[in-house]
């Protein structure tokens, strides 16, 4: 018994530890931009630059203004673990409706400014109650809200940069059970709030009337996690009259993550009138997440602060995507992109199980007047990924969490915008 509470703090920390994978972070922040596989940079020609490019917003006349939507709908499934079973499980099918707004005003011919809301990183995975792995991952959900202005400004004719400041609301909720004895659980949730703050950069270049090359940084942003709840049910008050430490009742916790920096160079390029295309190379630096360290106001299984190695590494996609204006109000566009894991197989656990991603994605677009409309669809195909030498496991550390991780998502949005 005293060796499996031992393990209890460690495991609260590796549940915490996977909510800011690279599969959390939401790159679809406008249908037009993400019919195109998400390939903007370059380009940015609509309000959603203030998101993929601030520099290009020079280019939007008056009051622009944007709201949209991005419906996604991901499908997790686990095969194993290794040793001990052969089944899949599948986890709940989830809906998440990220919303993102967008404003850009011309202050005069050089000088824009503009505002986002939206989310970068969030969504969440859900198991069944009893589950084979549920002493890793019950329930995981982390929502963010990012505040963004920007100001752009034209250096020269076909030369523009941005900088922008940003500020993230977040809030992460992540349950699990843990195992006591012999068929015998208690339900541990955490849940926590956090402030974070940051920059952004743009820059944008017109080499000729065909080509255009744009650049975009993201900073990172600490997250500082404190006095959130942890909370089991039932609670256990005393476990060992000798070590009155070893007990598990609610108490506080805090934690610091870092965010990772986010960046990315584009290319686009203008065939005809009627068509253009780009290339986009997009890169989260996920390695600064090096190590997790938890601290709880009174003790967890006899231990007030746990540190855990995570070793994540820098991901990258690349991205590409078409549009071809059939005539002056309507458009067609398709993307693809590959999308590379940054959990290392040893880390990866079932609160979010990324890895390498094919996503292949087309839309349309519509202009009324002063209006427009655009609408998207994107399937994300990710590649199985078996795990052999996991560091968690199950059954109080008797098992390591060995197995085959699946998964798949429908993403489906609209946007809608009105210039003055």
């Amino acid at each position: 018994m005293l060796k499996r509470l031992s393990l209890i703090a460690m495991a609260i920390v590796f549940s915490a530890s996977m909510v800011f994978a690279s599969g959390f972070s939401i790159y679809e922040q406008g249908a037009k931009a993400t019919a195109m596989g998400g390939a903007f940079i370059a380009q940015a020609n609509d309000v959603t630059g203030v998101f993929y490019n601030p520099a290009g917003i020079t280019s939007l006349n008056g009051l622009q203004l944007g709201l949209g939507t991005t419906i996604i709908m991901p499908k997790f499934s686990f095969e194993g673990p290794v040793g001990l079973s052969t089944e899949e499980v599948d986890a709940e099918e989830n809906v998440f409706t990220p919303v993102q707004f967008y404003a850009t005003y011309k202050i005069n011919d050089d000088m824009s400014a503009g505002f986002g809301f939206f989310t970068l990183f969030g969504l969440g995975s859900e198991w069944p109650g009893d589950w084979v792995g549920r002493e890793l991952a019950t329930n995981s959900e982390i929502q963010t809200f990012f505040l963004n202005p920007v100001v752009a400004y034209n250096l020269t004719e076909g030369l523009s940069v941005a900088v922008g400041f940003s500020v993230a609301l977040a809030n992460v909720t992540l349950e699990r059970s843990i195992l006591l004895a012999a068929d015998t659980y208690t339900e541990s949730k955490l849940d926590g709030s956090a402030t974070g703050y940051g920059f952004n950069f743009g820059i944008q270049y017109k080499a000729t009337d065909e080509l255009t090359i744009g650049g975009v940084f993201r900073s990172n942003m600490l997250l500082e996690f404190e006095d959130g709840d942890v909370t089991f049910n039932p609670q256990i008050p005393v476990l060992n009259p000798q070590v009155p430490s070893l007990m598990l009742v609610n108490t506080k916790g805090s934690a610091d993550i870092e965010l990772p920096t986010l960046m990315g160079i584009g290319v686009s390029y203008q065939f005809t009138d009627d068509l253009v295309a780009e290339f986009d190379w997009m890169q989260l630096a996920w390695s600064s997440y090096d190590e997790l360290r938890v601290k709880y106001d009174d003790p967890v299984a006899g231990q007030t602060e746990n540190t855990v190695e995570r070793n994540y590494e820098d991901s990258y996609s690349l991205r590409f995507g078409l549009e071809y204006m059939i005539n002056e109000q309507f458009a067609v566009r398709a993307g693809y992109l590959r999308d590379n894991k940054a959990v290392p197989d040893a880390n990866l656990e079932p609160s979010l199980p990324e890895g390498d991603r094919n996503l292949y994605s087309f839309g349309v677009g519509y202009i009324m007047d002063n209006f427009t409309i655009d609408a998207f669809y994107m399937l994300l195909t990710q590649e199985d990924r078996e795990i052999k030498d996991s560091d968690y496991s199950i059954l109080g550390g008797a098992v390591p969490f060995n197995g085959t991780y699946m998964g798949s998502a429908n993403l489906f949005g609209v946007s809608l915008g009105y210039g003055l």
